[in-house]
């Protein structure tokens, strides 16, 4: 794979996960906010002076990368590994934010980590094939480590980032029935869990307990696993189309294709039963009625503040009070189409991602309820499969169909507006004759 420095023309390389070689495009030049200035240099240093805030950064993110895997298919999900050796779990993502993520980096613009770190890992699924790319040590770069096929031609839908210490475990599943436990530290796939009898549609790690897999298969099951003996756990006879630990464990919640969000208990699993524990329909409670609310089929859920947000095929995301069990706020992806693409909730748990069936990703503020930022490019017209913040909020990284992956970084004000003098400059040059 050939990998090319942008930082300078500002052009973007097409990476091939495969050995063809890259191609380059060029995207048009990024304008600089407009700033009424008499002084030049002085103004943007007193713009520097200002507190940087969440909304400005996300304003100024730019389209920096973009990767195009070789199966040249949907790619169905991304996730990231935020996982850190001091990190205990997610628990604060979800219930009110975790702390500020700081970084260093090197001459090169690559983060500087300790080796056990894997806070930097990408991993992706598409056709019958995994990836998994560096996000940070290679500066502008989004380059690949390692590149996964499966024995069968069946699709991956879904995949989910799994602690482990001293690896890194990445969870793949589709339309094959099974989930591939994938270790990066041994290349290779180390563990098959078997039990879903149709497409397995979603995974989900829990947020305190790296002994436990979530997954949602067509089968009318939700299953909790042991991931590192393989055992099925628990079984919950439901049809859902997507579910999610809530941030402490302590239950789960699962959507269906009538919009219908349910939570579920989750018995004790500190040690592993000799048979799976049983669940039905009367074992949980519905926290949203479908019809009334949601109305689409649920494809994603997630937690900000403790509270519950969901989101439908058709673009709809509701923000609930679950103590209350009301209805806070809803916020609608514009042109979105009927598709399933899965948003994300930033890790200070204020602000949410979602993209739609142009090639576009707004982000929005949860209590404010409006959009802070809209993310388009000409060359991104196909729909949004998943979205995600990175750690620091400073980038955004989606999938679409077409096998393509976007990258968008945060760029100052002043390089902006050395941009914005160097096209200018380009442009008076290229009308004298």
């Amino acid at each position: 794979m050939t990998v090319e420095d942008t930082t300078m023309d500002r052009t973007v390389a097409v990476d091939e996960t495969a050995a063809a070689p890259a191609k380059r495009i060029r995207l048009d030049s990024p304008k600089a906010p407009a700033i009424e200035t008499s002084s030049g240099a002085s103004d943007i240093a007193a713009e520097d002076s200002k507190p940087l805030t969440q909304e400005h950064i996300f304003r100024n993110l730019r389209l920096r990368r973009i990767v195009r895997e070789n199966h040249n298919g949907t790619v169905a999900q991304l996730s990231l590994m935020f996982y850190r050796p001091v990190d205990t779990g997610l628990s604060g993502h979800g219930l009110g934010g975790m702390p500020p993520y700081e970084r260093t980096f090197d001459k090169r613009g690559g983060a500087i980590r300790d080796a056990t770190d894997n806070s930097n890992l990408l991993g992706t699924i598409g056709g019958a094939q995994a990836s998994i790319f560096d996000n940070e040590n290679c500066g502008d770069h989004l380059d690949i480590m390692s590149h996964f096929q499966l024995g069968s031609d069946k699709p991956l839908r879904t995949c989910c980032w799994i602690r482990s210490e001293g690896d890194a475990l990445l969870a793949v599943a589709g339309d094959d029935q099974l989930i591939h436990i994938i270790s990066l530290a041994w290349n290779r796939e180390i563990r098959i869990l078997r039990g879903h009898t149709a497409s397995i549609v979603d995974l989900q790690p829990h947020p305190t307990d790296a002994r436990l897999l979530l997954s949602v298969g067509a089968d009318q099951t939700v299953r909790v696993w042991s991931v590192f003996s393989g055992n099925c756990l628990c079984v919950y006879h439901y049809s859902a189309t997507a579910a999610r630990f809530y941030p402490d464990g302590s239950s789960l919640f699962t959507g269906a294709a009538s919009g219908d969000v349910r939570q579920w208990r989750v018995p004790d699993l500190g040690s592993e039963p000799s048979e799976p524990h049983q669940l039905v329909l009367s074992d949980s409670n519905l926290v949203v009625a479908g019809k009334k609310y949601t109305g689409a089929s649920v494809d994603c859920i997630r937690f900000a503040k403790g509270n519950l947000l969901v989101k439908n095929t058709g673009g709809r995301i509701e923000y609930w009070d679950l103590e209350s069990l009301s209805a806070i706020r809803a916020f609608s992806v514009r042109h979105h189409g009927v598709n399933i693409s899965r948003f994300d909730v930033s890790f200070d748990d204020e602000f949410i991602c979602a993209g739609n069936s142009r090639g576009e990703v707004y982000v929005f503020g949860i209590e404010s309820g409006k959009a802070v930022a809209r993310l388009a490019h000409k060359r991104s017209v196909k729909p949004v499969t998943c979205c995600l913040f990175t750690r620091d909020c400073r980038s955004i990284v989606y999938s679409s169909e077409g096998g393509f992956i976007w990258r968008y970084d945060y760029v100052d004000d002043e390089t902006l507006a050395e941009w914005e003098k160097n096209d200018e400059s380009a442009s008076e040059d290229s009308s004298i004759e």
